[in-house]
């Protein structure tokens, strides 16, 4: 997700002050950002229905919380990030359940499906889910949401310094994980 200009900012400022005012208009914020909430969060189960699951949840609870929203100059979907983060740590503590699979694949490919199509991103989704959930978080908010370190900070509160230690570090276990799948393949 690429960094919103001021001018950007601002529109979607409205249209949450919209969406405050009339509910019926949540559902523009929906459609703006329920992929990139589907992806976080597949990205960090690993599933598709629990995916679905956290991303309904996700919606479901700014929904209930939009009228006491405060705009503090960051995007909207900072704060979907927070909830999603915060719903698959939830989501970990249940026990684990069977995945069940239709019968017949999708007809239109979910935005994880390109992240899937190689090898390549499977073996970079495995050395992820290797990483503990906090550099995890912070990885996926950094390089799929784009999100600054400032936005990622207030996202999951910790400070910004925190977060630039979170990456490094993510970033250094991660390699580690990828020269030892490539060793071993």
């Amino acid at each position: 997700m690429r960094r919103l200009s001021a001018a950007e900012l601002d529109a979607e400022r409205r249209l949450v002050e919209a969406a405050q005012a009339d509910p019926a208009r949540f559902g523009e914020l929906y459609e703006r950002y329920v992929d990139a909430i589907y992806s976080f969060s597949y990205h960090q189960t690993g599933s598709h229905q629990q995916a679905e699951e956290v991303t309904a949840e996700t919606f479901e609870r700014a929904l209930k919380h939009l009228p006491g929203y405060r705009w503090r100059g960051v995007p909207y979907s900072a704060l979907l990030y927070r909830i999603a983060a915060s719903v698959v740590s939830r989501h970990r503590r249940r026990p684990p359940f069977l995945e069940l699979h239709e019968a017949h694949p999708a007809t239109k490919p979910g935005p994880e499906d390109a992240w899937l199509s190689a090898d390549s991103g499977r073996t970079l989704r495995s050395a992820l889910a290797r990483l503990p959930e906090d550099q995890r978080t912070v990885l996926l908010l950094r390089f799929e949401a784009g999100l600054r370190n400032a936005e990622i900070a207030r996202t999951i509160g910790r400070t910004e310094g925190a977060v630039k230690a979170l990456t490094f570090r993510g970033i250094s276990a991660l390699r580690k994980h990828l020269d030892r799948d490539e060793v071993l393949t």
